[in-house]
């Protein structure tokens, strides 16, 4: 008991009279940082979507259109691209635009007695929600010259349609009515055919919505039309950043995902300041920060339109603040050093929440690290307090700085309190009801308070219910088999391409930072045990890393490999730990770990087809990339 108490004097006085090392940020700190940044945001920002999409619509409503080609032609297929809305719609074809047929197509089903039946079913398309801003493409064959389009179900958006020959070309129309003579005049049917060029042969996320940008960047475009959200699932404030990049772009695929990739791209430098501040040395920021760089998944996920870019940032951010506010102390500095950063992430704290409740996880660990600084700052004072009245020829200089660490603790402490109760509580709150303000603004139909406070309820509901398995999603994966890369979440299959190409799109981990991210956990678990505690920086990102991945172990619902995601920048920061560690301590150490990088490298470079949707042979993915069974990349 007494060496206990012996040990933690002696930390107390180290931290009270020591002088502590600045982390100094260098020229050259600014010329790494920045050149890392550059080169991943040139590779972030190419190829991230078209900004060139149909943009006119024709409203679909009860009216019956009737499209004349110039001659007789053979149609194979009919393409459509629609915005927001929802709708039905069914073809008619005929030959001199007097007597029409409807278009059927074959189906077969099984009858009681297990016989197979063939029959002609009328071709009855059903566009629903999810499916906007992404080309549908139904099969045919049947000639005609005159189409006409019944809508079996008003609302719906149409931006274009095309009636394409066999090699998926749209073939030429010579005009467009409505048979209503009382048609509005501003919904102008010819809007559904004025774009053609735009009708592809072969489907591309360049130009199309794909995933859950059905849900997130629809609902950030509800947001700008002040239409109701259709996705409630989470708070606003990741869509409303996704809408500003909608109103600066438009509403197309770079519009829509610009955005998250500029977050993603801004997580580099956070990485850098927060590596930095952990190591103190460039070659020990640069480490960290170049991997997560190479890392597929946070390359993936910050280019895809939905909500991880800003949740994970604001998560980095908001122990990059916390650990800035571990590094004063406020018995032996002016206090005001000490709230700033704790404000700081107390604000980010609250723009994570307001975003995604996977932030409010981060709470638990932030709240933790706070009861240690403040435990740290207690013993502080009881050691004060035990020096004065022990050593009673103590010199005066000291005896004054003690006097005023002691004089002064209670208050600054209450202080430090209601500090928190500010920023981690109200503020937070306030930030999170100012995110809700674009539901207030809906036009005709705006959400009450009281429909704001139902929506918290019907999202916790949505997220701690087992609600998602009713039909189990095939890219489902448990918590426990994140870590090794088992189950890619499929994103996008491109359609029209020949049978040895493809186009498609995986989020997953590079295999190399992730299982070499397992190997360094274990080996930091030795080497801590060898050394008989945890480091303050191990412990530091440890203590982050858990708050993001343990939660997931208490989850009921369907979870994907994605909610992995926030819990991968604090396993490189450890990663960082352990890098640091064998430089310093082993022979080899350094050329271990830039060969390490090498690899990295190499595998982005390799794995850059499946995680970008680029155009490459069947063969090239089954011979270099399919190293797990699991893995889906067509």
């Amino acid at each position: 008991m007494r060496d206990k108490r012996i040990d933690w004097q002696k930390h107390a006085r180290r931290r009270l009279f020591d002088k502590h090392e600045k982390a100094r940020f260098t020229r050259l700190d600014w010329l790494v940082m920045m050149a890392v940044t550059l080169l991943y945001a040139a590779v972030a920002f190419v190829n991230l979507g078209s900004t060139q999409i149909p943009e006119t619509f024709y409203m679909l409503d009860e009216d019956e259109l009737i499209v004349e080609f110039e001659d007789m032609a053979r149609i194979r297929s009919v393409c459509y691209y629609a915005s927001l809305g929802e709708g039905a719609f069914s073809f008619y074809y005929s030959e001199d635009g007097e007597g029409f047929t409807q278009l059927t197509q074959k189906e077969q089903e099984t009858d009681e007695y297990g016989d197979t039946l063939v029959f002609d079913a009328p071709v009855i398309i059903d566009h629903a929600a999810t499916r906007m801003y992404q080309w549908q493409i139904t099969d045919t064959d049947f000639t005609a010259r005159y189409i006409s389009i019944r809508v079996e179900k008003p609302g719906l958006r149409m931006l274009e349609m095309g009636f394409c020959d066999e090699e998926g070309l749209p073939l030429p129309i010579a005009s467009v009515k409505n048979t209503n003579p009382d048609a509005p005049r501003g919904n102008a049917p010819e809007r559904m055919f004025d774009e053609q060029h735009f009708v592809p042969q072969q489907t591309y996320y360049m130009n199309e919505m794909y995933f859950d940008e059905v849900y997130h960047a629809r609902t950030a475009f509800e947001h700008i039309e002040r239409i109701r959200p259709y996705e409630i699932t989470h708070p606003p404030l990741g869509k409303v950043l996704m809408g500003l990049g909608i109103r600066i772009f438009g509403m197309n695929p770079f519009g829509w995902r610009v955005m998250g990739a500029f977050v993603g791209v801004l997580m580099l430098p956070l990485m850098y300041l927060f590596a930095h501040r952990l190591f103190r040395k460039t070659l020990f920021a640069f480490i960290p920060t170049a991997l997560f760089a190479l890392d597929f998944m946070h390359y993936t996920q910050t280019r895809i339109a939905t909500i991880d870019s800003y949740s994970v940032f604001f998560i980095l951010l908001m122990y990059f603040f916390m650990y800035l506010y571990t590094e004063t102390n406020y018995n032996r500095q002016p206090l005001r050093k000490s709230l700033v950063p704790l404000a700081l992430c107390g604000v980010s704290f609250g723009l994570g929440a307001a975003t995604k409740w996977l932030c409010i996880y981060a709470g638990a660990g932030l709240a933790l690290l706070l009861l240690i600084q403040l435990t740290k700052r207690y013993r502080e004072y009881a050691y004060a307090r035990e020096a004065l009245e022990r050593d009673s020829g103590m010199d005066p200089q000291r005896r004054a700085y003690l006097e005023g660490v002691s004089n002064a603790y209670l208050q600054k402490t209450f202080a430090t309190l209601l500090w928190c109760v500010v920023f981690f509580i109200v503020v937070p709150l306030v930030i999170y009801l100012l995110s809700y303000i674009p539901y207030t603004l809906v036009d005709g139909n705006p959400y009450s308070f009281s429909d704001i406070l139902y929506n918290q309820e019907y999202m916790f509901s949505y997220h701690s219910k087992d609600v998602l398995s009713a039909d189990p999603h095939p890219f489902r994966s448990e918590w426990y088999t994140w870590p090794f890369n088992y189950l890619p979440v499929f994103f996008f299959q491109g359609q029209g391409y020949p049978q040895e190409l493809m186009s498609s799109m995986s989020t997953m981990g590079n295999p190399a930072v992730w299982w070499a991210a397992v190997a360094a956990v274990v080996a930091l678990v030795v080497i801590r045990i060898r050394k008989g505690r945890l480091g303050r920086r191990t412990f530091y990102v440890s203590v982050a890393a858990l708050s993001q991945y343990l939660p997931w172990v208490l989850i009921s619902r369907e979870t994907y490999i994605y909610h992995y995601f926030a819990t991968v920048p604090f396993l490189i920061l450890l990663m960082g730990v352990l890098a640091k560690y064998m430089i310093e301590r082993t022979k080899h150490g350094k050329k271990v770990v830039f060969a390490f990088l090498g690899v990295c490298l190499l595998l982005f470079v390799m794995f850059y087809p499946v995680t970008t949707g680029t155009v490459v042979s069947r063969a090239y993915s089954d011979t270099f990339l399919r190293w797990l069974s699991s893995w889906p990349f067509y």
